[in-house]
This record gives structure tokens, C-alpha cells and sequence, in this order.
């Protein structure tokens, strides 16, 4: 809804995020969803590297070939390094939905508008948690 309010497009990272980030509890969420922050923003970062090294080249297909599992294990291994385990699922995914779905001839933004769309998802379902903790502890009042 947010995303088609301002009129933003390609929001399947920021759904992603939103459904992963979603957990029991309000301080769950805020704790997944940093980790997640932190997953997606490596994950666009490799994603970013891999664009410019396509752009270099051309958007050779063999780059794809090299490049992208190349990214996919500096992803995995930069969250290891970082203690993010909990991170590296979701940067894998928005590593490769970023680097997979570049339209021909788009600009570095799109892989930043890709990881902004992290931070909204993440938002949400904070968001989302925080209104239901309030429920729940209305009703918990309500019934004392």
C-alpha cells in the first residue's frame, strides 16, 4: 500500500522483508529486523558491485555467470564475518532478486531503491508488531 501510494515500484524486496522481519513480539522484530537491515544492505552492496562490473562489460552474460555466485558468497561470508548470521538468508535473497532483475539500460539507483525498499518493509512490520503488542496489552488490562 505504501509502496503503490507514492507510486514506487518493483516492491517484492520490501514484501519480503516485511513477512521475514515479522515475529512473535515487538522486541523480536526490531532484533530481526536490524539483522535484516544489515543482511540486505551487504547483500546490495555486492549487488551494487555486480552492477558496475556489468555496466564495465557491457552486461556480457558470462559476467552474470562469473560475477553472481562470486556475490553470493562474499554475501554469506561478510554476514558470517559480521556475527549476522540471522542476515544472511534475507541479503542472499536481495542480493539475487536485485541482481537478477536489473532492467537493461537502469542506474546504480535502482540497486539503492532496492535496499531502501529493506528499510520500508522492516518499518512495517515493526509497525504491524508495535500494534498488536498495544492490543494485546489492552486486552491483558481489560481482563484484570
Amino acid at each position: 500500500m505504501i509502496f503503490g501510494f507514492f507510486g514506487w515500484k518493483g516492491l517484492q524486496i520490501g514484501a519480503l522483508t516485511a513477512v521475514f522481519s515479522l515475529r512473535e513480539s515487538f522486541d523480536k522484530s526490531v532484533h530481526f529486523g536490524t539483522s535484516r537491515i544489515l543482511g540486505n544492505s551487504i547483500g546490495g552492496f555486492y549487488a551494487l558491485v555486480f552492477f558496475l562490473l556489468n555496466t564495465l562489460f557491457q552486461e556480457a552474460f558470462w559476467v552474470t555467470l562469473l560475477v553472481v555466485p562470486i556475490c553470493t558468497m562474499l554475501t554469506i561470508m561478510t554476514n558470517v564475518a559480521m556475527n549476522n548470521k540471522a542476515g544472511v538468508i534475507g541479503g542472499v535473497a536481495a542480493m539475487l532478486i536485485i541482481t537478477l532483475s536489473i532492467p537493461s539500460g537502469e542506474t546504480f539507483l535502482y540497486v539503492f531503491a532496492r535496499v531502501f525498499e529493506t528499510f520500508m518493509g522492516v518499518f512495517v512490520a515493526i509497525l504491524v508488531n508495535y500494534d498488536i503488542d498495544r492490543f494485546r496489552n489492552l486486552f491483558e488490562k481489560k481482563r484484570k
